[in-house]
């Protein structure tokens, strides 16, 4: 029997049209001033990077990309091979493309080992939770937040959503019931909220360095890990009183709900492996922050400093695989990155990084273009106005396009307006950013968890979907803009 062809649907073929023609058309065009022509180039590039990272690929963008911008002129005083090799050296040779290779091995061990049904059990063992639906429900989206900032957004779902589907069983709930959606969709909201909680991590480490690089600033990582908690909580706290007067769902059978009906199937003990990984998750994050808190005098805390985030994880992840247990490593590199090293991350840092450093160089006069080009809508205004126009672009887009894409696209705009606006500094907004860009709901297109969601029909309607987080995501902006903006200011 002959194959059956299968082809590409007519929509590649538009967004791969649309990509490449930014890519190759626009730097053709006259410069327009006070853009240069190399400017021309670096910025059609990279929009045609953001757009095909969002709508096609992350690999082979990010390739093209470097490659155009090489082969343009870009690199100072070198041209043909010598500037394709700089480039490429330069971008791959970073800090913050080394630091997400190796932070998604030590970051995804503690998946590879388990630790994810040990952290469930711990939410579910709470016993504020019997009798009382609600912080039930708190203590649920809170355990689906912790492991997919731990770990990634997908392995809080593949846990928390069976889990969600016994309980709702057992109480009498099926597909349709208010409740049911609220708990599958509450579980997805969680998580992604979740994923950007550590600014070292995946795609919140590539805004966080490519902000860093652009503005010349340094973020506080305890500050910025301060932040995504207190909003998160904030915001899991406004979904579920929205839930509980608004929607209204029934919860009558989770009043009998209790930690030992949630807890009856057994776990085995916890082995050394798993202990000594969860444990290295606070090790780590403590010894990140510290020479941030006392002194560099203190030889250790010198030590630390002198070594930086990047000699942190490399030292980390050596001392986990001298280890020995049960003959083999501690942390199996080579098992791990089989299971959840994503090539995706790691070319779209390197393209990302390196072509917004190029978009806040002189040579390529984009600054002075965005200034001229958005003055008109975002000069002059109240700062408030202008932290709601920033944030309502960063939510509407993130819910079409890639996350990290949209808020680095909005970096140079805010660092080239924030000087005009003494009450809003670029670090704040930006940080602010980096958070609302993960308010991804609505749309597949959204992130790759949120097509998935959307692609569990079996468990939760497209309608349901929409009545439950077109509210959310009007309550996440006004909540960012009021509050969020003001918590950022003092924590940072």
């Amino acid at each position: 029997m002959a194959e059956k062809s299968e082809k590409m649907p007519w929509t590649y073929w538009l967004h791969l049209a649309i990509g490449l023609g930014f890519m190759f058309i626009f730097p053709m065009l006259d410069p327009i001033a006070p853009l240069t022509e190399i400017g021309m180039t670096v910025l059609g590039v990279f929009i045609g990077m953001v757009y095909l990272w969002s709508a096609v690929d992350s690999i082979w963008p990010s390739m093209l990309g470097l490659m155009l911008i090489a082969i343009a002129g870009y690199v100072p005083e070198l041209t043909g091979y010598a500037a394709v090799k700089q480039l490429w050296m330069e971008a791959w040779g970073s800090e913050t493309v080394l630091v997400c290779l190796l932070g998604l091995i030590l970051f995804g061990a503690v998946e590879y080992v388990g630790c994810t049904k040990y952290m469930a059990r711990f939410f579910m063992s709470i016993k504020a939770l019997n009798g009382r639906p609600y912080i039930f429900l708190f203590i649920f989206l809170l355990c689906s937040y912790v492991i997919s900032g731990t770990t990634n957004p997908m392995a809080s779902m593949l846990i928390l959503w069976p889990i969600a589907l016994e309980v709702l069983e057992k109480f009498g709930y099926k597909k349709g019931d208010k409740i049911f959606a609220i708990m599958i969709c509450g579980v997805y909201l969680a998580a992604t909220l979740g994923q950007p909680m550590f600014p070292f991590k995946g795609a919140s480490y590539v805004v966080v360095s490519a902000f860093e690089r652009m503005s010349g600033m340094t973020v506080n990582y305890g500050s910025y890990i301060a932040y995504n908690a207190i909003m998160s909580a904030i915001l899991l706290v406004l979904f579920l009183v929205f839930v509980r007067f608004v929607i209204r769902p029934d919860v009558e059978g989770f009043k009998s709900i209790t930690v030992e009906e949630l807890t009856r199937e057994k776990l085995a003990p916890m082995n050394l492996q798993q202990i000594v990984f969860l444990l290295m998750i606070v090790v780590y994050v403590v010894l990140l922050l510290t020479p941030n808190f006392l002194p560099k005098t203190i030889p250790v805390v010198g030590f630390l400093s002198n070594i930086g985030l990047l000699g942190l994880t490399c030292f980390l992840m050596i001392v986990l695989m001298i280890i020995p247990y049960k003959g083999k490593p501690m942390l199996d590199f080579k098992g791990v990155a089989k299971k959840s090293f994503s090539w995706d991350i790691v070319f779209l840092v390197a393209g990302a990084i390196y072509v917004c450093n190029a978009l806040s160089s002189e040579a390529t006069g984009v600054k002075p273009f965005l200034i001229q080009l958005l003055q008109p809508l975002l000069g002059g205004k109240p700062d408030i106005i202008f932290i709601l126009l920033i944030l309502g672009f960063a939510l509407i887009t993130t819910n079409f396009a890639n996350n990290a894409g949209m808020a680095v696209v909005l970096l140079p705009v805010i660092i080239a307006f924030a000087d005009q606006y003494p009450g809003v500094d670029a670090l704040v907004l930006s940080m602010t950013v980096t958070m609302m860009v993960f308010v991804a709901l609505l749309t597949p297109a959204a992130s790759p968890y949120c097509g998935i969601l959307h692609a569990r029909k079996d468990l939760v309607s497209y309608g349901e979907i929409m009545k439950l987080f077109v509210p959310m995501c009007v309550i996440a902006l006004i909540t960012y803009t009021l509050v969020g903006f003001q918590i950022a200011n003092f924590l940072f």
